[in-house]
């Protein structure tokens, strides 16, 4: 399994944990004692710290028989925490990182939420970056792809949120997007993680890219040559 906290994968075989058996009350037997009520489910719960990061941890296991006698962990919840915990490199503006994150955290609960938030930090960055401002997100992303200042594959994954959003059937997803409406399928994953690639293209891999550029040109203008790069 992978931490939800820094997402090492591990085996949980090698984890000092424990296990511990909820009961939800027993039907009392004739002559004392008690049993389990027929189809009831067996859980376990299983809580440790992860090897890495030593974060706590806790998941609800559901028991299934898988033989004779023999019962084994047929699914697992996350109990603690309530979901992973997603982390965005430092660079990125924590207003920018809280609202990714939320949209992130309210995936498994709405996909319909998690869009909506997605798609209102996204133009948020398109407008803070580079100044677009138009009447629709639609017409911003337009913009933006047609300056060409994205690499191709980015521009391409963004271009193709309109296209699983499908704008043009559902105008309201563009006009306000902060609108709860419905969603494709795929369409949250998706903006989200084209949303993430964004954020990382601007606040860290940008950053990088000019401050490499910014090095050479100096070494070339101390050695009296022409700058080779653009700041």
């Amino acid at each position: 399994m992978n931490c939800p906290y820094c997402g090492i994968r591990f085996n949980l075989d090698g984890v000092n944990a424990d296990h511990s058996f909820p009961h939800f009350g027993r039907i009392p037997l004739p002559g004392g004692g008690s049993s389990r009520e027929v189809g009831d489910k067996e859980y376990s719960i299983t809580s440790h710290k992860c090897p890495d990061c030593r974060g706590q941890i806790m998941w609800l296991n559901e028991l299934g028989r898988i033989g004779a006698g023999e019962k084994d962990v047929v699914s697992t919840t996350l109990l603690f925490p309530k979901h992973p915990i997603k982390q965005l490199p430092e660079e990125v503006p924590e207003n920018f990182a809280d609202e990714f994150r939320e949209a992130h955290d309210t995936l498994s609960i709405s996909q319909k939420a998690s869009a909506a938030l997605s798609r209102r930090c996204l133009q948020s960055v398109i407008r803070e970056k580079e100044g677009i401002q138009e009447k629709t997100l639609f017409a911003e992303v337009d913009k933006l792809l047609k300056s060409n200042k994205l690499p191709k594959t980015l521009a391409d994954d963004l271009d193709a949120i309109r296209v699983v959003g499908n704008f043009a059937a559902h105008p309201i997803k563009d006009i306000n997007t902060g609108e709860i409406v419905e969603v494709e399928p795929g369409e949250a994953e998706w903006t989200l993680n084209v949303l993430e690639d964004l954020l990382l293209f601007y606040y860290v891999q940008e950053p990088k890219s000019a401050a490499r550029r910014d090095a050479l040109n100096k070494k070339l203008k101390d050695s009296g040559k022409d700058p080779m790069l653009k700041p």
